[in-house]
């Protein structure tokens, strides 16, 4: 009795480690039944957070400049490049690309979609394409009107204090952005007007840019940044814009991954277009009428791109 409520405490704190323990028994059927308790087992510690402790000796142990020791597990480590533009975000730092797992019905990856009007057409996408499998949790949380340059929203008390509130409450594994359409208006932020592709410009949305991924990656997500799309209105300059989160990401290196959007929403040259051929060989809209937006074709085309890359880096099976 002591032994099994012994072997239960262990397994709640340190699920890593009861993880690795089981797959390194030899094949056979203590090996089924020992999985067969280890995946809730674990699953239920993390969503408790009850590893956290453990967590923590890790951090501390890798700021000592120790390999952990005998913390260490061999499961594969998440990226856990951190950095932040003001307090409470994380920090810099480098780390693997890996996926900490490969998710399951019992331990899915939580995936935040965060960002504008653009995220609102592709959550859904999202939830049509990836919900129905078991071993993925969609949260999507676009918002209508929103940028990164639109005065509506006080950054500090209105949108640093929701991307902390949304990661806590949420807990993401892997955090997905889209966003851009309402960065292009020359709104006035702190009585100065930020003219699209001026330096000032930028430099508001890098410094805006970097300190959301602080946010989103404060308990340890992966970051994966769709480029904006090219719009049919050329005064869009979505080629600056991308160059500003491009750099944003290369600052995070392994912390964040760009998605090219235009791969699948651009033609054979990865420009705009209107349409897309159907499986019966015509043509139906990809993009809304007023060429910013996309149909449900288009979000799910984006869906079906990041399913892709999540499966290529080791956060989900092939379906």
């Amino acid at each position: 009795m002591a032994l099994g409520g012994g072997l239960l405490v262990a397994s709640m704190l340190a699920p890593d480690v009861l993880r690795t323990w089981v797959d390194t028994r030899p094949e056979g059927p203590v090996r089924s039944v020992m999985r067969a308790w280890a995946t809730p087992v674990a699953s239920l510690s993390e969503s408790l957070r009850l590893d956290a402790p453990l967590r923590g000796l890790e951090r501390l142990s890798e700021r000592l400049g120790g390999d952990g020791g005998a913390l260490s597990t061999a499961a594969p480590a998440v990226a856990e490049e951190m950095g932040t533009a003001g307090e409470g975000g994380a920090e810099p730092g480098s780390t693997t690309t890996l996926a900490p797992r490969v998710a399951n019905w019992a331990a899915p990856v939580r995936i935040l979609g965060v960002g504008d009007s653009l995220m609102l057409d592709l959550q859904y996408g999202l939830e049509r394409v990836l919900e129905p499998r078991s071993d993925v949790v969609v949260e999507g949380r676009g918002a209508l009107g929103f940028g990164f340059t639109v005065p509506f929203w006080d950054w500090e008390a209105d949108v640093v204090t929701d991307y902390e509130h949304l990661v806590a409450e949420v807990r993401p594994d892997v955090v997905v952005v889209m966003i851009g359409a309402n960065e292009f208006e020359g709104y006035a932020v702190d009585g100065e007007d930020l003219i699209p592709g001026t330096d000032r410009w930028r430099e508001v949305l890098s410094f805006r840019a970097h300190d959301a991924v602080s946010r989103w990656r404060a308990d340890g997500a992966h970051v994966y940044w769709w480029t904006t799309p090219a719009m049919r209105d050329p005064r869009y300059v979505t080629d600056e814009l991308n160059a500003v989160w491009s750099a944003t990401a290369e600052r995070w290196g392994s912390g964040v991954t760009t998605i090219d959007s235009m791969e699948v929403l651009g033609d054979a040259d990865g420009a705009y277009r209107e349409t897309v051929a159907d499986e019966a060989g015509g043509q139906v809209p990809l993009r809304k009428e007023h060429g910013v937006h996309f149909h449900e074709v288009g979000a799910d085309m984006l869906a079906e791109q990041l399913e892709a890359r999540l499966v290529a880096d080791g956060w989900l099976a092939a379906p």
